[in-house]
């Protein structure tokens, strides 16, 4: 009897330890995502948000190459010291291997070098700088219309508002706001609309009017702005101050934060973007209806180009059916890829596809208008 319950006790021992290692055989792998943005600042919850929703769809559909996606938050802080040194810890790490993010198009240049030399791409989803494709920033990808694909619909829109004189106002020392301006000058030749100043120096309220003058004098019928920072918030505040009535056309980086606009100056303002933030049909309709369910309120610009990126990331790894650089990059270059934006793809490491357009402001908010130009689909 005694050896019955013995062999009795062995077999349920064994059976409850067969159990366990049955139960930690079939638990799925993860994979970690690193994900670099302004992430201490208010205005990076959208952000954020829009990563959250594509990973959970992701790891709803069987993850990546079959492990659960999980997601490194690293904060940048919107500052190119910072950049360099987060850039370089993650670099670093073996695992995944497409970094997406960062806030800056300076901040993306600077550390497009580090993530290269260690293997592993960056993907970008909030800047527009076409400087991404040259050599010394291989392993960078544009997830976003590049500053010529925004100027080119810009300058149209304009001419087909009759206007023919300029006046430019941009940020000094700021890559993306010196490449934008030197689109909308090859544009504007093109469409025979003059530039009659361009200036990149804010000082004082009182050396703007100086500039408000000029601009009278020289007949400028429209100001472009390719201001980004604090120099957006002073802009607006010196045309609200000067009285302007001219149409503001300014680039899509209003929309990435929450930057103050005086009420007088809404009206004015067009702004060339490319999410349709109220699409009522469409993948674009649905990520807004998935994002509502999940966050109860409306995503914005950030919002849907993270969902963007962090969908991109796994469908070309998932594509790839491997970690390797080499067959990523083949992946990259060689396909199409089905997005809230349509199908989308990359020529030299710029997005093609995406439909750029006119916003206006409907109250408080930024939203398509009848695009006077027909839009455009970048095709760089």
């Amino acid at each position: 009897m005694k050896k019955h319950l013995m062999i009795l006790t062995i077999i349920v021992v064994w059976g409850i330890l067969c159990c366990g290692c049955t139960a930690k055989t079939t638990e799925k792998e993860t994979v970690t995502v690193d994900v670099v943005y302004p992430f201490s600042e208010e205005y990076s919850a959208s952000f954020k948000n829009g990563i959250e929703l594509a990973a959970n769809e992701i790891n709803g559909q069987g993850g990546i190459l079959n492990k659960t996606v999980e997601i490194n938050y690293a904060d940048d802080g919107n500052n190119t010291n910072t950049a360099v040194e987060v850039a370089t810890m993650i670099a670093e790490k073996e695992g995944f291997p497409i970094v997406i993010g960062h806030r800056s198009t300076d901040d993306v240049l600077k550390v497009a070098g580090i993530y290269n030399q260690n293997n592993k791409l960056l993907f970008a989803p909030i800047i527009a700088s076409s400087k991404v494709s040259l050599p010394e920033n291989e392993g960078v990808y544009l997830c976003a219309p590049s500053e010529d694909a925004m100027a080119s619909e810009m300058v149209q829109s304009m001419a087909s508002q009759g206007i023919s004189k300029i006046a430019i106002v941009h940020s000094a020392g700021n890559t993306y706001g010196k490449g934008y301006m030197q689109s909308i000058e090859e544009h504007a030749r093109a469409s025979s609309i003059e530039i009659v100043d361009a200036v990149s120096y804010l000082p004082n309220l009182e050396y703007f009017r100086y500039y408000v003058k000029k601009w009278d004098s020289l007949g400028a019928q429209a100001i472009v702005t390719a201001c980004v920072g604090n120099d957006i918030s002073t802009l607006y505040d010196y045309l609200e101050k000067t009285g302007n009535t001219r149409p503001v056309f300014a680039s899509y980086d209003i929309e990435i934060e929450p930057y103050p606009i005086p009420e007088s100056i809404k009206p004015l303002i067009q702004v060339t973007s490319y999410f349709e933030n109220n699409a009522q049909t469409g993948a674009q309709a649905a990520f807004i209806a998935a994002y509502r369910q999940a966050y109860g309120q409306d995503p914005d610009l950030s919002a849907a180009q993270s969902y963007l990126s962090m969908h991109l990331a796994a469908d070309t790894v998932n594509k790839a059916q491997t970690f390797d650089i080499g067959a990523i990059k083949k992946v990259l270059a060689e396909n199409s890829f089905d997005t809230l934006y349509g199908g989308l793809s990359f020529n030299e490491r710029l997005i093609t596809g995406i439909n750029v357009l006119q916003k206006i402001y409907v109250g408080n908010q930024l939203v398509p208008k009848s695009n006077l130009s027909d839009g455009g689909k970048t095709s760089e």
